[in-house]
């Protein structure tokens, strides 16, 4: 149970090629709402997923603003989302409130599997994105098999991704189709005409992962 003097924290997760100064806008988003927030920066490039959730297990614990009493949600970009769900299946914290993910490749994108499968293409895929680069693709088996905790997926349906429409089959967001940011046991999922790239500065998905930490679904206005 949360201490009264203790905020809620709100741990932000950037996507893969990504930094901490993409999630600067929903850090201060929640900050003005209340939260407590953790922005963290991780080494996208040059961990697997069960080393990056560790990495982040790390950050956490030392925060200022944690303590055993905090409640932490999660609200992620992209491959943020794969290692919260490493973090929440490896360290199962007692404390754990809400998660929000953004544009995630929960099971994976035919992107990535493109990117590994072409000839000429793979080596620099492996390069680029390191050892957590198999586990992009859609034939990847993770280490959890459900969720079971208070999950909201927010997918985007636009694209500025020129390689996409050759790639990817139905609505997606240049990199990750929508039915693959679809996971079982997710609480709720919702749509937004936004692409992979900008969603995390998207002020109706801001909006959107503030609703669900407070009412565990989001607002269908």
């Amino acid at each position: 149970m949360q201490h009264k003097d203790n905020k809620e924290l709100v741990i932000l997760l950037h996507g893969m090629l990504r930094s901490k100064t993409d999630m600067l806008l929903l850090r201060k988003f929640f900050e003005k709402r209340g939260y407590a927030t953790l922005n963290i920066l991780y080494p996208s490039r040059k961990q697997s997923l069960e080393e990056l959730s560790d990495f982040v297990h790390e950050k956490i614990i030392n925060c200022p603003s944690y303590n055993e009493n905090t409640t932490i949600n999660f609200v992620t970009h992209s491959m943020g989302g794969l290692i919260t769900r490493y973090y929440i299946a490896r360290e199962k914290p007692d404390n754990l409130g809400c998660v929000v993910m953004m544009g995630p490749p929960n099971t994976g994108s035919e992107f990535a599997d493109w990117l590994s499968e072409t000839k000429g293409l793979a080596p620099l895929f492996k390069t680029i994105f390191g050892p957590a680069s198999k586990q992009l693709t859609t034939k990847y088996a993770h280490i959890d098999k459900e969720i079971n905790y208070p999950l909201g997926v927010i997918a985007g349906s636009l694209s500025i991704n020129p390689l996409a429409p050759w790639i990817l089959d139905g609505k997606h967001d240049g990199m990750v189709p929508v039915e693959r940011t679809k996971i079982k046991g997710m609480s709720d999922h919702i749509v937004v005409p936004t692409t992979h790239t900008f969603m995390m500065f998207n002020r109706v998905v801001m909006k959107q992962a503030l609703y669900f930490l407070r009412n565990n679904k989001f607002n269908r206005f």
